[in-house]
């Protein structure tokens, strides 16, 4: 009996025809949190954060009215020490929630991972403070004639070196160092030059061009973006779980 076989071509076509499939195409990063809003929602995704929330805007507030009084001459310094502020103390306050709640035991059994919750937050934190930075950049002017272009880039560079720098040691250190990585980044880049110098580091801020404050708030926005898509993407068996059937 004659058999006829299938020619090399068709071998190949058959294959891919099997795989693409069989195989189901890797979920991008808004792919992931749409999904995650779909089957939370924002009342789940953000349980126990409004207070938090709430306390990390007047402390974003009173940091600058307090720094602008005092500070006028600084204004460099006082925006690029006061755009982490809300990102940082939302952070902080929302995962001292999380640890405080009595069902958290509970929650780490179900369907999705802390850290994975916590990248979806982190993202509307960097949002939320991108506009909170953008308000007080057209506030700036308060202390006399100053570029707002400059202010703007100058904030949303100390607000994603800090973000990104967060997730990152996120991802690779300690839970108990991990929920302090903000506050720690931001006390860093951010109030140390100041402990150091302050005139100094007005005089830098004040030196840089506009061109480089916007190319390294870009390339930190990526770096931000690439941070939360490791962390969204680590195994599951390596964190706990959240929420979610």
């Amino acid at each position: 009996m004659n058999i006829i076989k299938p020619s090399p071509e068709e071998k190949e076509k058959a294959i891919e025809y099997i795989l693409s499939k069989g195989l189901s195409k890797p979920k991008n990063l808004w792919d992931i949190f749409y999904m995650m809003y779909r089957s939370l929602g924002l009342r789940y995704l953000f349980l126990d954060t409004t207070e938090p929330i709430i306390i990390s805007v007047a402390f974003m507030i009173g940091f600058v009215l307090l720094c602008s009084s005092s500070l006028k001459q600084y204004i460099n310094v006082v925006l690029f020490a006061t755009a982490p502020v809300f990102f940082v103390f939302a952070v902080l306050l929302t995962e001292i929630a999380e640890r405080i709640n009595l069902l958290y035991e509970l929650k780490m059994t179900c369907k999705y991972t802390i850290l994975q919750i916590t990248a979806f937050r982190v993202v509307c934190f960097s949002l939320i403070g991108t506009v909170l930075c953008t308000l007080i950049s057209l506030l700036a002017p308060f202390s006399g004639d100053y570029d707002i272009v400059r202010a703007l880039s100058l904030s949303l560079c100390a607000l994603f070196l800090c973000s990104s720098l967060s997730i990152f040691i996120m991802r690779y250190f300690n839970w108990k160092w991990r929920h302090f990585a903000p506050i720690l980044v931001w006390m860093t880049i951010c109030l140390l030059p100041i402990c150091i110098s302050a005139k100094w580091w007005e005089s830098f801020l004040s030196r840089v061009p506009v061109a480089i404050t916007i190319s390294v708030a870009a390339v930190a926005f990526l770096l931000f973006l690439k941070e939360i898509k490791r962390l969204v993407n680590i195994q599951k068996r390596e964190v706990g779980y959240y929420v979610g059937s």
